[in-house]
């Protein structure tokens, strides 16, 4: 038995500098490293097991704690446009015709609290900047900046400890 992210990983072909991120309504972010090399204790990891991904290696489990769960929060919820100018396709689109940072908005992907690397559930999404004038494609580009820059700390806080990053696996 395993887990359905842990399987996810071997079929992606994880091994020592790759980093499969296993996306859904969260992620989960793994990496694998030697059992028989020295390995640092990595503040802020969700897990550290050995061969709980591959045999003979460390597995090494991060993720983000909310990620489609924003997304079809924002459309299905928020309903920005009615079903047909709110829906994914068109917010995609339009977000994707915005410059990063363009909106002015600032958002952070604590929907369901962080996950890694400050492991507190009871920390709750942010986003500042708006104004009267904010469209919906605005918002859902913020969203997805706030999920990329969480992906981007997890990144981060690998090569902070020594695991080199050198290809990520979506």
């Amino acid at each position: 038995g395993a887990f359905d992210a842990h399987l996810g990983a071997v079929g992606s072909g994880i091994k020592p500098g790759v980093l499969v991120k296993i996306i859904g309504t969260s992620t989960c972010d793994m990496m694998v490293w030697p059992l028989e090399k020295d390995l640092p204790d990595i503040p802020g990891l969700c897990g550290i097991v050995p061969e709980s991904i591959l045999p003979g290696f460390f597995g090494l489990e991060a993720g983000q704690s909310a990620v489609g769960d924003i997304f079809n929060w924002f459309v299905n919820q928020i309903q920005p446009g009615g079903q047909t100018n709110g829906s994914h396709e068109t917010l995609t689109k339009q977000a994707g015709r915005l410059k990063p940072g363009q909106s002015g908005l600032l958002g952070l992907d604590w929907h369901y609290g962080n996950r890694t690397v400050l492991v507190d559930q009871r920390l709750t999404g942010l986003l500042v900047g708006m104004t009267l004038a904010t469209k919906p494609a605005e918002i859902y580009r913020a969203l997805i900046e706030s999920t990329a820059f969480g992906a981007r700390v997890i990144v981060e806080r690998f090569e902070q400890y020594g695991l080199k990053v050198n290809r990520i696996i979506n």
